[in-house]
Formats: C-alpha cells, sequence, structure tokens
C-alpha cells in the first residue's frame, strides 16, 4: 500500500486501473495518481519483474484476467520490491 496525498491506495489496483485503461506509461501513472516520477517507475518496474508488463510497456501487458488469476504471485513482487 502506498500513501499518495494523505491516501492510501493499494498498488493492486493502481495495476488493475491501469490494464483497464491499457496505458503503463510512467507518466500517466504520475499524473492519474498524483506520485513522484521515481515511484511510478518503481512500480513499472515490478511489473516488469512480476509478468504483468512484456517488453514495451504501452503495448504488452496481461490481460485482467490473467492478472485476477496470479495476483498472490504478482503482490509476492510488489513486497520484495518495497510496494505492498
Amino acid at each position: 500500500m502506498i500513501n499518495i496525498n494523505n491516501d492510501e491506495i493499494l498498488v493492486t489496483d493502481v495495476i488493475e486501473y491501469c490494464i483497464k485503461a491499457k496505458n503503463f506509461s510512467c507518466a500517466y501513472i504520475q499524473k492519474t495518481f498524483e506520485m513522484s516520477y521515481a515511484l511510478a517507475g518503481r512500480l513499472l518496474d515490478a511489473c516488469k519483474e512480476a509478468g504483468v508488463i512484456v517488453g514495451d510497456c504501452s503495448q504488452k501487458y496481461i490481460t485482467l484476467s490473467e492478472y485476477k488469476k496470479n495476483k498472490k504471485e504478482i503482490v509476492k513482487v510488489l513486497i520484495k520490491n518495497g510496494l505492498f
């Protein structure tokens, strides 16, 4: 869980939102969730490590059903990267 402007947001919710919006760019995450560019970058790196994003993050990523099916494993990677 991350704290942005005194609001706690689950990183898993951010990822799900990005999958639905079909946009995983740092700028999009930074603007939409009002988080720092560095934090958005860390989140993208963790998503790549977890297999949520494959290759170019703006073009290839898992589906929402795949994400929900593999959420426990993804959370483990987020925890490892200090994002949960």
